[in-house]
């Protein structure tokens, strides 16, 4: 037999068969299992670590004796890649092919993982250290005080996993992906809050009173055009004309440049935001000009300021912005469709209930009609 078990007390050798170690009687691993496969021929030794997989383990023992029986065998790259190795290659190549958020995927990987796993060889991230990762995020509190969302503890597993998926695929690890035994959390993709007319109007009066113009006037324009919060923080001058009342939105998360129209109250917004003519200058910027990544505490003070839920994300501007105009009455799904930039109509359908209701209501005016003249 060539395939053996490492045994963690003691580091030797043993049958993967056993369920205690022969030498100093310490139970072996049940989950989670490192084998070591192990070929001999005409003196020559070969071993090979193989995680979690023992079928994969014993594949490879049949190649490493074909190989040395026929005097093919070559020495692998016995080093393996630290996570932080795999994600540069990773994030690299993918802002190479054209890929539209590697900028917020270098900063989520850097703040859920390089600390904690960074320098961990990928052989020695087990399903067990990934399970113990998921637990620890959502027991822990974000800047805003709250547990993070079951979302967000999602897309850090969904991020891990795509490294794995990567570096198996570019042969760089021989292992299994540890995240796939990892249960992920389920997302109510649904859930969604949205301000009724009376609490928009409010939430502009805070807006109007609010001493940071430049954030008051970003969560206005978000509120009167739809627009993601990722699109307005991008926003350059260049993108934007007032005259003709247009906004350009330059590699949005539909993957193919938009254009959408500016009502007056937008149109109002960019007007006194006017801080730059250069087309490269951003319409909100951070410091020194920069883009702005974090609005969380402003964002906190201004949902204080206008009564707003404290659950009420800035993304649910984006909501009560087609809440608002599905329930008008005047406007049809597939305008809808346009203005929130949906790439399929099936996006926009969570609204259709609300446009469906509006045209009840209008088919009721008939009853109230021959009602009246029953009476006459």
């Amino acid at each position: 037999m060539s395939v053996y078990l490492r045994c963690p007390h003691c580091k030797t050798d043993q049958n993967y068969q056993n369920k205690r170690c022969k030498r100093c009687f310490t139970p072996l691993p049940v989950k989670d299992r490192n084998y070591r496969v192990v070929v001999w021929h005409k003196g020559k030794v070969v071993t090979q670590l193989v995680p979690y997989n023992l079928k994969l383990a014993k594949d490879i023992e049949a190649k490493l004796k074909s190989e040395l029986v026929s005097g093919s065998y070559y020495p692998r790259k016995t080093k393996t890649d630290s996570l932080d190795d795999i994600a540069s290659r990773y994030f690299e190549e993918y802002k190479a092919r054209g890929g539209k958020m590697w900028e917020d995927e270098i900063e989520r990987y850097n703040f859920w993982f390089k600390k904690r796993f960074g320098n961990n060889r990928l052989d020695r991230i087990t399903p067990s250290d990934v399970e113990k990762f998921k637990l620890d995020l959502s027991k822990s509190i974000t800047k805003m005080g709250t547990p993070p969302s079951p979302k967000t503890v999602k897309n850090a597993l969904e991020l891990l996993s795509r490294l794995f998926n990567y570096a198996i695929r570019m042969e760089l690890y021989e292992g299994n992906n540890p995240v796939k035994k990892v249960t992920r959390p389920k997302i109510n993709n649904m859930r969604e809050i949205t301000l009724t007319q009376e609490q928009a109007v409010k939430l502009i009066e805070a807006l109007n009173e609010y001493p940071d113009k430049l954030m008051s006037n970003l969560v206005k324009l978000a509120l009167f055009t739809g627009m993601r919060k990722n699109e307005l923080l991008k926003l350059k001058w260049k993108d934007v004309d007032s005259k003709k009342g247009f906004i350009y939105i330059r590699n949005p998360k539909s993957g193919r440049d938009e254009v959408i129209p500016l009502n007056n109250s937008a149109i109002e917004v960019i007007k006194a935001q006017a801080l730059s003519d250069e087309d490269e200058f951003l319409l909100f910027p951070g410091k020194n000009g920069e883009a702005r990544h974090d609005i969380r505490h402003p964002w906190k003070r201004i949902k204080n300021l206008a009564g707003l839920p404290d659950d009420f994300r800035f993304h649910d501007l984006r909501h009560t912005f087609a809440s608002l105009l599905a329930s008008s009455g005047k406007v049809d799904i597939y305008t809808l469709q346009k203005l929130l930039t949906h790439k399929s109509p099936q996006m926009t359908q969570r609204y259709a209930h609300l446009i469906e209701q509006r045209i009840r209501e209008g088919t009721e005016v008939m009853d109230d009609i021959i009602r009246t003249e029953k009476k006459d």
